[in-house]
């Protein structure tokens, strides 16, 4: 999936029944803008790596790092600076030193890996002497693939949804509908509401469980 946008031109052109490419700039312009909403509104994003990103962290505990969305453990890579001089000395290894969580993550789709991210590394201590140090700054490097392996249907509809609502913003220039007979109404100033209810299951949690 590109991550440009959460769905094609094509797919966007199909749910509206619009033919031939007179408007696919601006499609395409709103389904880029409405997949960049999703991504701060649910502070994450919806996509794939390419490849292996390597990442430094500084952890708050020595048992367990809060990550970004890991998407898959292929590739997986987590390693220590020990000694504080820059250079990850110790590397770690998955079911033996730790394990990434959630341990069961909810389902996307039928496929192999086709679920939600995994978000934590815990340190297994009942079987590895390995800690991490919250008293050195980027102790933790992290090689993996971030975000999701695949799209969810319910991102896909909400980009739909709100890639419409911002499509049609051109045809009401001034953001109102109506006269001064009939009154005014004010359009397309929110978020849609039904693509915000989409959403609610991929918000990311804080530490204390609050949406962020």
């Amino acid at each position: 999936m590109a991550t440009a946008g959460y769905i094609s031109t094509a797919d966007l052109k199909a749910y509206i029944g619009l033919t031939g490419s007179g408007q696919d700039t601006n499609i395409s312009n709103s389904i880029v803008a409405a997949s960049r909403q999703i991504d701060r509104i649910c502070k994450r994003r919806f996509w794939q790596d390419s490849s292996a990103q390597v990442k430094k962290f500084t952890p708050v505990s020595n048992l367990f790092l809060d990550t970004p969305d890991i998407s898959t453990t292929t590739g997986l890579i987590v390693k220590l600076d020990s000694t504080d001089d820059g250079s990850y000395d110790t590397t770690l290894t998955i079911d033996t030193d730790f394990v990434v969580t959630p341990t069961n993550p909810k389902t996307l789709g039928t496929g192999a890996g086709e679920h939600f991210p995994f978000t934590q590394i815990r340190i297994l201590n009942t079987r590895s002497s390995e800690r991490f140090d919250p008293d050195i700054i980027n102790s933790v490097q992290i090689t993996a693939k971030y975000g999701f392996a695949m799209v969810p249907e319910a991102i896909e509809q909400a980009t739909r949804i709100q890639a419409l609502r911002l499509f049609k913003r051109k045809d009401t220039p001034f953001n109102v509908f109506g006269n001064q007979e009939t009154g005014t109404i004010e359009l397309f100033n929110k978020f849609d509401p039904d693509a915000m209810n989409l959403l609610k299951d991929f918000r990311k949690m804080d530490l204390v469980g609050q949406i962020i």
